[in-house]
């Protein structure tokens, strides 16, 4: 687009094209659509320089011909169908009875199977009831020397080293034993 065409379109929207020039214009508008489109351009920066300019209508027109267009061979757009109210609640229930229907079956399978029959062992002969005699002694009879030693060592560091990293030496759940070792 030229600038005189510019120009010519320009005072046209503000009422100024000669009356030569005018129909020359108008007829070429008529062709061009983007003619009109800058036309309408230069129509709204006129209208909002005046401050008299309406910008919630722009483009409405070219809107509605767009969707008149659209809808010209007789098929309107469809409508989605909307599901009916009673639907949705009958899938929920549907939904729940299913879920409670699998539980009731998994819960009454588990029982079978931990209740299922065991074969209980009997004999007609009693046996003889085998006791091993314990010992009353509370210590360990084959300490070697110094292991005592060591392991109190071994004690004494690791509650040294969990106390230095705020951790407690012993574990308050873990009960230590120790027992002396009493030659004979």
């Amino acid at each position: 687009m030229s600038d005189e065409i510019r120009e010519q379109l320009s005072a046209l929207a503000d009422d100024e094209l000669s009356d030569v020039e005018r129909p020359l214009l108008l007829g070429r508008l008529q062709r061009d659509a983007g003619l009109r489109e800058c036309l309408g351009r230069y129509q709204l920066i006129g209208e909002v320089m005046r401050g008299i300019a309406d910008t919630s209508t722009l483009g409405v027109a070219d809107r509605v011909q767009r969707v008149l267009q659209e809808t010209a061979s007789g098929e309107l757009p469809a409508v989605p169908r909307q599901a009916s109210r009673w639907w949705k609640p009958l899938a929920g229930v549907a939904v729940a009875a299913s879920v409670a229907l699998v539980a009731v079956l998994t819960v009454s399978s588990v029982r079978e199977a931990s209740t299922g029959a065991v074969p209980e062992l009997a004999s007609s002969q009693e046996s003889a009831a085998v006791v091993a005699r314990v010992s009353d002694e509370q210590q360990w009879d084959r300490i070697e020397p110094g292991i005592d030693k060591r392991l109190a060592g071994y004690l004494v560091n690791h509650s040294e080293y969990a106390a230095s990293r705020g951790v407690q030496g012993v574990m308050p759940y873990v009960r230590i034993v120790g027992y002396e070792n009493n030659e004979r």
